[in-house]
């Protein structure tokens, strides 16, 4: 479950877990003392050594008699994802990692669908002469599939094109993240599929929709992974 920590956090406690944060009315600037004294942090008796998102090594420090870790790095120790929204000086964790390869439906399957063919690893549809498995074709009139992402994902990969044997004309997909359009692709006529990256922000609803044509043509969306 995703937890959002509002305010300028400089650590957490060792030993502690990270549940909460400190909220201030604006930013302020303040100049401390601390001590870097050669701090290990072990898990399961491994030494670890904490990193920052640049890959660099970060340590841990005292101040005022507590020893603090930076959040990236326990968050890191403890298996959770982290990210930082300057805009809203917010620090988001949660606790399940998304491995390299996931495919959405195999975790996130649409709860709410319209003219909707879902496709797994037993059987396939084609775009360009090549067989596509792991996603989905929306077909006809203003067919879409809804997801409920619970923020889990950052970014989601697949091809998109038109569906071998179905009427090709132009069609535009649209990608609506909590209520908001956040992208649209035109899918032409006679053009083949092309592969897509899609920039979620770890929102929580995701809806796919195709606008309305008197063709019956099909859209497809195959090989669909997240991170």
């Amino acid at each position: 479950m995703k937890q959002k920590l509002q305010g300028l956090i400089a650590g957490v406690l060792i030993g502690t877990m990270i549940t909460g944060g400190a909220a201030f009315a604006k930013s302020r600037v303040e100049t401390i003392e601390v001590t870097y004294d050669d701090i290990k942090v072990y898990k399961d008796n491994v030494l670890c050594e904490l990193k920052d998102a640049n890959g660099n090594t970060i340590e841990p420090f005292i101040y005022n008699g507590t020893t603090y870790v930076p959040v990236r790095g326990a968050a890191n120790l403890a298996d959770m994802e982290v990210t930082w929204d300057g805009a809203e000086k917010s620090i988001y964790l949660w606790d399940e990692q998304v491995a390299d390869g996931t495919y959405l439906l195999d975790v996130c399957p649409p709860y709410e669908t319209r003219n909707y063919t879902a496709y797994s690893s037993t059987n396939s549809f084609n775009m360009g002469g090549t067989k596509y498995s792991h996603g989905f074709t929306i077909y006809y009139d203003n067919g879409y599939a809804i997801f409920n992402l619970d923020s889990k994902y950052s970014q989601i990969e697949f091809t998109l094109g038109h569906v071998d044997g179905s009427d090709m004309t132009d069609r535009t997909v649209y990608f609506f993240l909590d209520g908001e359009l956040i992208k649209e692709f035109d899918v032409e006529a006679g053009a083949l599929p092309k592969k897509v990256s899609l920039n979620v922000e770890y929102g929580l609803q995701l809806k796919v929709s195709v606008g309305s044509s008197k063709y019956r043509s099909a859209i497809g969306l195959g090989n669909i992974t997240v991170k």
